[in-house]
């Protein structure tokens, strides 16, 4: 619609604030064309665009981007957390254990809008990132300022502003094998990966090679099963788990009567030679295998010899759920323009509705004064 006697951007900023909670929007531009008209771009999650100023990224609250491009090609392009089987149902709980600036979740707000989110990082100023990240685009997660393991206690965490996502509690520390881990990706990456990625992995590899400050910081750990206590949390379709060698401990927390509740978890699991965690693929595989999964192994060929494995667990009979699934990996639903301006039809007055919606790839390069 064509507007007049509007302020300047406010109905422009006003629609791309709304489009923003759009489930698989991450980016909106709306602009007006030489008629008046507005105009909107919409920028779907997944897309393969990392420039500062055009890509899917560019409105986050990050720590650094280099590690950010990362987190979103893992969890949005490669779907990491939804293979082995794992799927989202409609309503379903989700527990985001280790959940940094909040991709994951993000992730499953764009495939799964109707989930109920509990997510936990416990580094503070990682944690306000995250914050920020879920609340400007209107989701249902709730957010918690702890980590999770077998006990309540505080402790220290090393964290590290330069590659957060190596953050841990200090006794898990081991920074020669986070260095060749990076490494490593690097050149896998290289090996098999598309083309198009150098200017990433030159970014990362940048990362390996800095000499790392760390910030000690005290952190609260609690048991999972008195957050589910707590919550009054009746069951959870999916317990997601990346926390940096800590993930057996998590598992511990869980209480005896409250793994029924839980019917499926994708977790990453270090098992790394001469280290203490040598053996823990195992180790977690029988420990879920008792508690009545069904158990998938899986490495990624991007971490192929890092000591990381994904392990997928799923309850038997889940799979009778009645619910529908609405996320599984490869079923990512085509963001349809039509359908984008319907959805706004119905949430903003006429005369703030786009005369026209557009998906892109990438969005126009921001105009400098």
């Amino acid at each position: 619609m064509t507007i007049q006697n509007r302020p300047p951007l406010q109905i422009e900023t006003e629609i791309e604030e709304a489009l923003r909670c759009y489930p698989g929007i991450a980016r909106a531009q709306v602009l007006r064309d030489d008629d008046g008209r507005l105009v909107a771009r919409v920028l779907p999650w997944g897309t393969h665009s990392v420039t500062a100023d055009t890509g899917v990224l560019a409105e986050l609250a990050v720590m650094n981007m280099a590690e950010t491009r990362f987190l979103h090609d893992e969890i949005f392009v490669d779907e990491v957390y939804l293979r082995g089987g794992i799927v989202l149902r409609q309503d379903a709980v989700v527990f985001d254990v280790g959940a940094n600036i909040g991709m994951f979740s993000l992730f499953v707000g764009a495939r799964c809008p109707s989930a109920q989110v509990y997510a936990f990082e416990p580094v503070p100023e990682v944690f306000a990132k995250l914050v920020r990240n879920v609340d400007e685009r209107g989701l249902v997660v709730r957010p918690f300022n702890i980590g999770l393991s077998d006990r309540d206690q505080d402790v220290t965490f090393y964290y590290y502003p330069n590659i957060s996502i190596m953050s841990t509690r200090h006794d898990y520390i081991n920074w020669d094998n986070e260095v060749d881990l990076i490494n490593l990706y690097v050149a896998n990456e290289r090996r098999t990966g598309p083309p198009d990625r150098a200017e990433h992995l030159a970014e990362v590899e940048a990362l390996a090679a800095k000499d790392f400050e760390f910030v000690e910081c005290q952190c609260r750990l609690r048991r999972i099963s008195d957050v589910i206590d707590e919550a009054g949390v009746s069951g959870i379709d999916l317990l997601k788990i990346d926390v940096q060698r800590a993930e057996y401990d998590v598992l511990k927390g869980i209480a005896d009567h409250h793994w029924p509740l839980i019917q499926q978890i994708s977790m990453e699991v270090h098992d790394e030679a001469d280290s203490p965690t040598e053996g823990r693929v195992a180790q977690v595989t029988q420990r879920l295998e008792d508690e009545g999964f069904h158990v998938k192994v899986e490495i990624e060929e991007m971490l192929r010899d890092t000591g990381r494995y994904a392990v997928y667990a799923i309850r038997p009979g889940y799979e009778n759920d009645p619910r529908t699934v609405v996320a599984a990996a490869g079923n990512a639903q085509e963001i349809k323009a039509e359908d984008v301006a319907d959805w706004l039809s119905a949430r903003l007055p006429e005369d703030r509705v786009p005369d026209q919606v557009i998906v892109v790839d990438a969005l126009p390069q921001p105009v400098k004064e």
